[in-house]
């Protein structure tokens, strides 16, 4: 016998000759090869019984591949393959799938089951949703979907500059903070638009109807001016409020914009601290309830 472990190999004598006659010069696997085993030790003993507690197998299984031996000798010991000879064509799937192709890249957001539904009621092609998704997954539409997905949610995504402890200020203008508060009053909620200057504490506030891009915007804006120096870097939360609008304004004006970690009021400690002195000194005396333009 020639070979490697592990390998493919030739036998020549292993087995006894009724055997090693039938399997001259014969290329077999390490599975028939254990079989053959079962079978030459068989052979020998001329006990079932025996050979299935030597190997460790079961009568069955030992019945199952002598049968078999029996009936096409070698080749009966090989492993009968799972797959189907004859596959079952999908004969529906390539009749539509060019329909359903010419639908998804119309209606990319469009989902299986509405893609079903629209060739039922529109084409009168009754389909199955499960039927639709293999379309789109065997020409790769559903992964071009995510990457669409992906694309888009990464273009609107701004690169936030972040500092752990805060920003440091050495003069007026150098860093302002900036944060939004809500006032419930008993026509509704407003917004308090609050900002400091780190360096000087000198801070301007507003009360606005409604929080947005844009009010912040214009918040800043009218802040800058009441401040009257060059203002160098913002620092803010992560509101929607200071997206938007308001972080393009702050780019166009060539002013650093910086984002708190989130859960993290530490960092604007500033603003957080001035909000809270007008809170305990304005909006928290019983029984006010002013107007926005008194707020």
């Amino acid at each position: 016998m020639k070979g490697i472990i592990g390998t493919n190999i030739y036998l020549f004598s292993l087995f006894p000759k009724k055997i090693s006659n039938k399997i001259k010069d014969i290329k077999i696997s390490k599975e028939v090869k254990i079989r053959l085993k079962w079978i030459q030790h068989y052979q020998k003993t001329k006990n079932i019984s025996k050979t299935c507690r030597y190997f460790g197998i079961s009568r069955t299984t030992f019945y199952k591949w002598y049968k078999r031996y029996k009936e096409e000798g070698i080749e009966g010991l090989y492993d009968i393959p799972k797959t189907p000879k004859n596959k079952r064509k999908p004969i529906i799937r390539n009749k539509y799938q060019q329909i359903i192709i010419k639908i998804k890249k119309k209606y990319p957001t469009w989902s299986k089951e509405k893609i079903a539904k629209y060739l039922e009621v529109e084409e009168g092609i009754k389909i199955s949703p499960s039927t639709v998704y293999r379309v789109l997954k065997q020409t790769n539409l559903i992964q071009e979907n995510k990457n669409r997905r992906t694309e888009k949610k990464n273009s609107s995504r701004i690169n936030k500059k972040r500092i752990r402890k805060g920003l440091k200020a050495t003069f007026p203008g150098e860093v302002i903070q900036i944060d939004v508060k809500h006032i419930t009053q008993k026509g509704g909620t407003l917004y308090q638009f609050t900002a400091i200057d780190k360096y000087s504490r000198l801070s301007y506030g507003k009360i606005y109807k409604s929080k947005s891009s844009r009010k912040a915007k214009e918040f800043f804006i009218e802040a800058r001016e009441y401040f009257g120096f060059d203002i160098k870097k913002v620092q803010t939360d992560n509101g929607s409020e200071f997206l938007g609008e308001f972080d393009k304004y702050l780019k166009e004006e060539g002013i650093e914009h910086y984002f708190s970690y989130p859960n993290s009021p530490k960092t604007n400690a500033n603003v957080e601290r001035l909000i809270r002195s007008i809170e305990e000194e304005l909006w928290l005396i019983e029984g006010t309830d002013y107007t926005i333009d008194e707020l």
